[in-house]
Formats: structure tokens, C-alpha cells, sequence
């Protein structure tokens, strides 16, 4: 047998033992998300949304309480079952040693059914810092101690639950306004 033929040969086998049959061979595609968040000198952007998680009403009124770090408590029939919880948690960037006001635009939220009109009031917005405080349109003022200037920080709160409250995603929105000093 010549070289050529040896070697084609040879390329032919090769081939045959990487071949995949056609049953077991599927092309799957899933598209996936890539995103950056920028922060500019004076500014903050929003890196995650508050959400307390999943969550079953009882035949009695209560709460779901959210710390700074995310931990959950629930009072009266409310029942945590979702470990899914997390504060809102935002980005800043001023200098070294700035001050900063940062307060948010109403002392109480309201989160309205999707698809419905029921309702649930969200208060008590809590900061992330040391130590937490609620806080509310008085704004609180803050040093960033970072000598880099950048900073975050976290926001949860108190959301109050009906007794036997409409099952279903509640949503509503709160502005953080932060003024550098």
C-alpha cells in the first residue's frame, strides 16, 4: 500500500471512531445574558431588587420582616418558604471621607397584585449599615470610608400580610435618593 493510501486510510478509521450516530447526536441552543453596571464619580446604580421570597399567608395578620443581610423573620400566620430573600443592593462612588445623604421617597410602599387589586404595604425601609437604621424622607447622613470611594449598601423592610392575603406576585416600586456633600 502506498504512503497516500496509508494515510487516508488511516484518516478514514480515525473518523469512523469519533463519528457520533445520528439518534444520540442533538443540538441544543440557550441564549444567556451578559450585563455591566458603571459607576461614574457622584453617582449610584441599583445592583439588585428587594425581594422577601415566597411566602404563605396564615388566617391571621402578620409580617415578613427583612434585616440588611437578608435574614427573614415572620410574625402572626405568615410563613417564610422560599430561602430565595434578598435586600436591594446599590453601588456609590464619591472621595474618600464625603459625605452623603441618602433617603428614600415615602416612609411606606405599596405593593399591588399583578393581574389584580389587592394590595400589601411595605414599611420600616431599613439601610444596610453599621449599625442598620430605618430609614425614611429625613434623609440619614453617611461618611465613605473607603479610600478607594467606592461603597454599597443594602435596603430591606417590614411588609405587612393580610390574613388569608391573595396569592400571587405583589410588586411596587421605591426611590433611593443619594446627595453627595
Amino acid at each position: 500500500m502506498q504512503l497516500g493510501k496509508m494515510v487516508l486510510a488511516f484518516a478514514l478509521v480515525a473518523m469512523s471512531l469519533f463519528a457520533i450516530p445520528a439518534a444520540a447526536s442533538a443540538q441544543a441552543t440557550q441564549p444567556s445574558n451578559a450585563e455591566a453596571f458603571l459607576v461614574t464619580p457622584l453617582s449610584f446604580v441599583k445592583e439588585l431588587d428587594l425581594d422577601f421570597g415566597q411566602i404563605i399567608p396564615g388566617n391571621t395578620d402578620g409580617t415578613v420582616v427583612m434585616d440588611s443581610t437578608g435574614a427573614v423573620t415572620t410574625t402572626g400566620g405568615v410563613v417564610q418558604i422560599s430561602g430565595t430573600q434578598q435586600p436591594a443592593r446599590f453601588w456609590g462612588y464619591g472621595s474618600f471621607n464625603q459625605r452623603v445623604l441618602i433617603n428614600v421617597d415615602a416612609n411606606s410602599y405599596t405593593l399591588t397584585r399583578e393581574g389584580g387589586t389587592e394590595t400589601m404595604i411595605m414599611d420600616q425601609i431599613l439601610i444596610g449599615s453599621r449599625p442598620p437604621i430605618i430609614i425614611n424622607t429625613n434623609p440619614r447622613r453617611f461618611r465613605i470610608i473607603n479610600p478607594d470611594g467606592y461603597f454599597s449598601f443594602t435596603m430591606a423592610g417590614r411588609l405587612q400580610v393580610a390574613a388569608d392575603q391573595a396569592p400571587g406576585v405583589y410588586s411596587g416600586e421605591f426611590t433611593v435618593t443619594l446627595e453627595y456633600q
